[in-house]
């Protein structure tokens, strides 16, 4: 008996199986894109079109073959190994897999796979980590950053740990029930102690005082909420997290924020800023006013950051709401697809979008009463909208 699999997100849990599978389920677990081939049932001499959504359990006995073919003249030898020369797939280790396609002496492609545990991960990331930091100087400018207790934040952290003195690097969490969970707290605290770095935890009051909020962060996070949806909880993170790293960093003099954004986050952020018509931010250094907000990781795949700690990375994805935007859901979607489609085409992609758009990257401008960086693309009313909700839970000096 087979052990059933399970795909698991922040929504439900659902069974994976081959019922049902169509012509387009077939190619695509042939890592084949089902819109470069057209499907034909062949009677002898003749050959009749039928849609890729056609299950194989439904193709009529009678016909001699399906033929599936390829509507473009691709050199499938040169991009694609032959399932013959693919290695043993059998399970046999316990890590993270990747795999790599190169050309033989022949231009033949052929396929590359490896399996990836916890410390050799660690080596990895801290390799990049260790290059990232020494490039951009990271150490004489001091560094704050986030730790959340899940993969990203997680490994870099133990990158950063191997690349910058103690004392040069500042980390935190914040606690705050609808958006950052105790539990998170928990887990940072244990690995930052491991790691000998200074860590705080921000419960809501603490954040409060630090950022100047005159009434509560609940009554922050109510009014958000009432005015941009639940679907808005992260950007309302995100505007927490930030503040509370610019104000950490001013009052230590460190001039850098780190952030685990890693390959498709970026790639996430740079499609959806592109297919709405808009210039991507710069990466992976990203000037914000006195600060540099800084992304050592830029370059890693999530999955190798998620086997640095994979026990955390799956208690803190298993913590996750299932709140967000569609927009958002797709960009992520699509940049995951990327790799998966066809191995780095991900980090090709995000490496030339960084050649091609330097010097033209959008960008960020600071509104000095609401003290926030905002995009070209805030529209003035949006900004409005901004300073009256700010202004209502705000000191003056905040």
């Amino acid at each position: 008996m087979s052990v059933p699999v399970f795909v698991e997100d922040v929504l439900d849990t659902r069974p994976l199986d081959a019922t049902g599978l169509t012509i387009g389920g077939l190619l695509a677990a042939n890592r084949l894109p089902e819109s470069l081939f057209q499907p034909y049932l062949v009677r002898g001499a003749t050959a009749t079109p039928v849609p890729l959504t056609a299950r194989l359990a439904d193709l009529p006995p009678d016909a001699d073959r399906l033929l599936v073919r390829a509507i473009r003249n691709t050199l499938f030898p040169t991009v694609l190994p032959a399932a013959a020369d693919a290695t043993d797939t059998r399970y046999s280790d316990v890590g993270v897999g990747f795999r790599a396609i190169r050309a033989d002496a022949g231009g033949k492609a052929y396929e590359a796979r490896v399996t990836v545990g916890l410390d050799q991960a660690r080596v990895l990331v801290s390799d990049e980590v260790t290059a990232f930091t020494r490039e951009h100087a990271v150490s004489e400018a001091g560094c704050v950053f986030g730790i959340s207790g899940g993969g990203d934040s997680n490994a870099l952290a133990y990158g950063l740990a191997n690349a910058v003195p103690n004392e040069r690097l500042l980390a935190f969490t914040l606690v705050f029930g609808a958006v950052f969970s105790p539990e998170a707290a928990i887990r940072a605290g244990v690995l930052c102690q491991e790691l000998g770095i200074e860590h705080r935890v921000l419960n809501p009051a603490d954040i409060a005082d630090l950022l100047g909020i005159r009434t509560s962060l609940d009554a922050l996070y109510a009014d958000f909420s009432a005015m941009f949806t639940n679907e808005a909880l992260h950007f309302f993170g995100t505007f927490l997290i930030l503040r509370t790293a610019r104000r950490l960093a001013a009052i230590r003099g460190f001039s850098d924020l780190a952030f685990g954004y890693n390959r498709e986050d970026l790639l996430a952020e740079a499609l959806f800023m592109v297919m709405n018509g808009n210039r991507p931010l710069q990466y992976p250094v990203r000037q914000l006013g006195a600060h540099r907000v800084i992304m050592p990781v830029w370059r890693v795949p999530k999955l190798l950051l998620d086997a640095c700690h994979p026990r955390f990375s799956l208690e803190n994805y298993r913590e996750r709401d299932p709140y967000t935007t569609r927009q958002r859901s797709l960009a992520f979607f699509l940049a995951h697809t990327m790799d998966s489609a066809y191995p780095s085409f991900g980090l090709s992609l995000l490496t030339g979008m960084k050649e091609s758009f330097a010097g033209a990257w959008g960008t960020v401008s600071h509104v000095d009463d609401l003290d926030v960086f905002v995009t070209e693309q805030a529209s003035t009313e949006n900004v409005e909208r901004v300073r009256d909700l700010l202004g209502r839970h705000f000191t003056d000096e905040n």
